[in-house]
């Protein structure tokens, strides 16, 4: 069976597997708040289906996601609310109970990392770039990666990451642990639709208690987190420095 879910997002389930493909090739899959939507709906839908075992997501094109749409951005410092639609979503990927497969090609931003930290098996291609430019941009990590990202790699590799906002590659995203395996340019989602079919054919039960148990000892300090960074996100977006620096970003593009 295939879907069209808001024509950006499309929705594919065969053999246990949902796919979820973030379809907006020509703006680098740069994500808005109707396709965040999409999402959502998507995956809350997949939770309640039993012939969903396992959710694999990907990007159209060459890239996997630039984040957040910019664009959209500029315009939502007037109804800084009307985020919560996106934190909905991070809240959705971070609770969700079933397997969770990535598959990244290009460009990874903002959003188009942080939920990867949700996912429980990540697969990059040698040729993909991951960049969290949440500070450059006026606004502060979000997705509980302020918690996250220091769990995974301490607070001086973090705060580097998060804060400095550099790129890095495939082969670092390997050694901090943010991705499984790095792959040739172009077979990631092959790669990540062998950890997905592996995963389909294990019995379901255990496969989530498995991961509920695993994601437990953390689960309300990123609630909590979650909750504390949607709110200085939200005030941020509404300050000049966020302001100042979208319309240059913008005027560069």
């Amino acid at each position: 069976m295939e879907l069209n879910v808001e024509a950006l997002i499309l929705e594919k389930i065969e053999n246990g597997i949902q796919t979820l493909t973030i379809n907006r090739s020509d703006k680098k899959n740069a994500i808005t708040l109707d396709m965040y939507l999409a999402l959502t709906q998507a995956l809350n839908s997949a939770k309640q289906n039993d012939d969903v075992r396992v959710t694999l997501i990907t990007g159209a094109g060459a890239d996997f996601s630039a984040g957040n749409d910019l664009a959209e951005f500029v315009t939502l410092a007037q109804t800084p609310d009307k985020l919560n639609t996106t934190f909905d979503f991070l809240h959705t990927i971070a609770t969700y109970p079933k397997p969770l497969v990535a598959a990244v090609e290009g460009m990874a931003v903002g959003i188009g990392v942080t939920m990867l930290l949700h996912c429980d098996l990540v697969v990059a291609s040698q040729s993909s770039t991951f960049i969290l430019p949440f500070v450059k941009l006026g606004l502060v990590p979000e997705a509980a990666s302020s918690l996250l990202v220091p769990s995974l790699v301490g607070h001086q590799r973090a705060f580097e990451l998060l804060v400095l906002g550099e790129a890095f590659d495939a082969n670092l995203a390997l050694e901090l642990g943010l991705i499984n395996k790095s792959c040739d340019l172009g077979s990631a989602y092959e790669d990540a639709l062998v950890y997905a079919n592996k995963l389909s054919v294990l019995p379901t039960q255990a496969v989530q208690l498995s991961k509920r148990l695993l994601k437990q000892p953390k689960e309300d300090s990123v609630q909590l987190s979650l909750a504390r960074e949607s709110r200085v996100f939200k005030e941020r977006l509404t300050s000049q420095e966020a302001r100042d620096a979208f319309m240059a970003f913008l005027n560069k593009a």
